[in-house]
């Protein structure tokens, strides 16, 4: 990591179509799209969920990740995504903007409201989970060390 760099980890949804190119005679893959994080708080008076503050983020992904999530992410999954956190200063009809960009290094599904298969590149087969293997009766056991799981 460079110094002055600012790592964040951002929970979210994807709020976006995902925009897939790639880049230069190298043929790198770069996937950019937004994400919105909202903040959800319980009202004392009313005893109910309401709706607080958003943030709304472009995320960009390059090469081998770009590929993956391209491949993984639509519109309205939830996510959480690490990387670094920058403005990027633009010019738009002869006026000044900047935007707030996550370039990430890391991106996952969010399991607290979503169910994946994770499938990993070059791996053989899918190994079958603990609650499929046990018969109706049977206590499921502890995997020892590298049991159940194949070298990726």
């Amino acid at each position: 990591m460079a110094v002055g760099e600012t790592p964040v980890t951002l929970v979210g949804t994807v709020l976006s179509e995902l925009s897939t190119r790639k880049v230069g005679d190298s043929g790198h893959h770069v996937v950019s799209f937004w994400v919105r994080s909202n903040e959800r708080r319980r009202d004392r008076e009313t005893d109910e969920w309401v709706d607080g503050r958003q943030l709304t983020v472009r995320v960009t992904c390059w090469r081998r990740l770009a590929e993956t999530v391209g491949e993984s992410l639509v519109k309205g999954d939830p996510v959480i995504a690490s990387g670094k956190l920058y403005t990027r200063d633009y010019q738009q009809d002869g006026q000044n903007r900047s935007l707030v960009e996550l370039e990430a290094y890391a991106i996952g599904p969010n399991l607290s409201r979503c169910d994946v298969v994770v499938r990993r590149r070059g791996r053989p087969e899918q190994p079958v989970p603990l609650w499929e293997e046990a018969g109706e009766g049977e206590v499921s056991r502890a995997l020892s060390p590298g049991e159940g799981m194949s070298a990726a």
